[in-house]
């Protein structure tokens, strides 16, 4: 599995907002407006290594929009990370909060830094020299950030600390959190959930089922969403084919089982060497009806997209296919649900976390789930019934109307 140059996400999210924009039609003051960032930070951050070095690390925070509330988004360490990156994916949570009517903006960070080379005192001091250097441009009212790649509900328990030590001692700054300090039920499992519950809404409408026979899905990418996707695909009744993570990919044409998977995982082994399975050059080289990239962005290539036999891809991971691999689908008649629309049910339910941290309680894990879907299926029906030339240009242009709908309501934009 690969990763494309950050530079290439920001060049695909920009074609498609433009393309948007020429569609709705909207005048250059508004145009400006929306390419434009709200705010960019650019930070460097000092960290005693345990050999008793120091490093700097450079860390990023931006907030695209505050159109219709804070910003929202999450935090990446990884080696990747760049302001490219970050500014395309805040960029992309403007217009998904706003596709799914959420009180929120578009907001993303993150530190270029490799966290399985960082010891966990490391990652501790790491979390909170980041934490130090954003916050006079973070909180619950201004942005709120999460957990993303290379960070965990862990890293938003420092996070919280080290706001608290500052003088913000508000647990509603982050999502994602753990349980006990005022976090969701329901939210690890949300966009893995959410993804399988809007494929399997799009394999309805599109009748791709052949009777009553279970449908064949390909998961690509078996960490935080792709394997909750696989085992809720599991649970309703469907067969995982194939699955893949930074090992390699496996494959039975009889089923997978994601709950033994996982605790062979648990016990130290390795995807790739799954005895219940073979390995196979790529993962959606397996027969199968759903696709499903839940990754990295761009790892779904034309060459992918000549050979998947699936008839629905769905965007488990921000941005995985790229434009010409879309422009080959469209070409095969391959439905996609994207990215802004498919994988929502994680901010949906960062969304309730957030709630309920302002109503000072928690609610059952069936309830947000409950509201979680709910508020997904919305979003779908919004979606498929828009006139659009593609469901992406749909969520796009919807999302999109929202947000200048907010600046004019602000009377930030009158054109």
């Amino acid at each position: 599995m690969t990763r494309t140059p950050n530079a290439g996400l920001l060049e695909w999210e920009t074609g498609r907002f433009e393309n948007a924009l020429d569609r709705l039609e909207l005048g250059s003051g508004t145009r400006c407006t929306l390419r434009c960032a709200t705010r960019s930070l650019r930070i460097e951050i000092p960290l005693i290594r345990d050999n008793g070095s120091t490093e700097v690390f450079r860390g990023f925070r931006v907030q695209h929009s505050l159109a219709l509330g804070p910003a929202k988004g999450g935090i990446r360490f990884h080696p990747s990370v760049g302001e490219s990156e970050v500014t395309a994916l805040a960029r992309l949570m403007t217009w998904k909060t706003a596709l799914h009517e959420l009180p929120f903006g578009g907001g993303k960070g993150g530190v270029v830094c490799d966290p399985h080379r960082l010891s966990q005192r490391e990652l501790h001091d790491l979390t909170r020299g980041y934490t130090v250097a954003i916050l006079p441009i973070i909180g619950p009212e201004i942005d709120v950030v999460a957990p993303d790649i290379g960070t965990s509900s862990e890293t938003m328990g420092w996070l919280i600390q080290a706001a608290a030590d500052a003088g913000q001692p508000n647990p509603a700054i982050a999502t994602g959190k753990p349980l006990i300090l005022g976090g969701s039920a329901f939210r690890a499992a949300s966009t893995g959930v959410g993804v399988t519950h809007i494929a399997l809404l799009a394999a309805e409408r599109l009748a791709i089922r052949a009777g009553s026979q279970p449908l064949r899905v390909a998961i690509e990418g078996f960490g935080s969403v792709g394997s909750w996707a696989a085992r809720e695909m599991f649970d309703r009744g469907e067969m995982i084919v194939s699955v893949s993570d930074v090992t390699g990919a496996i494959q039975n044409e009889e089923g997978i089982d994601p709950h033994v998977l996982i605790a062979w995982m648990h016990s130290g082994e390795e995807l790739v060497d799954f005895p219940q399975a073979r390995r196979i050059d790529h993962v959606f080289a397996a027969r199968c009806e759903i696709a499903i990239p839940a990754a990295f962005e761009g790892t779904f290539t034309a060459d992918v997209a000549a050979q998947v036999t699936a008839r629905l891809v769905v965007e488990g991971a921000n941005g995985p296919i790229t434009p010409d691999a879309e422009a080959i689908l469209a070409e095969r008649t391959i439905t996609v649900v994207p990215d802004l629309l498919a994988n929502g049910g994680g901010v949906i339910s960062s969304y309730w976390e957030w709630v309920q941290n302002h109503q000072h309680t928690q609610w059952a894990e069936a309830t947000e789930r409950d509201l979680t879907l709910g508020r997904l299926e919305r979003s779908f029906d919004r979606v498929v019934e828009a006139e659009a030339t593609s469901w992406r240009s749909a969520a796009l242009m919807l999302a999109i109307r929202r947000v200048v709908d907010g600046l004019h309501a602000r009377g930030t934009v009158a054109n």
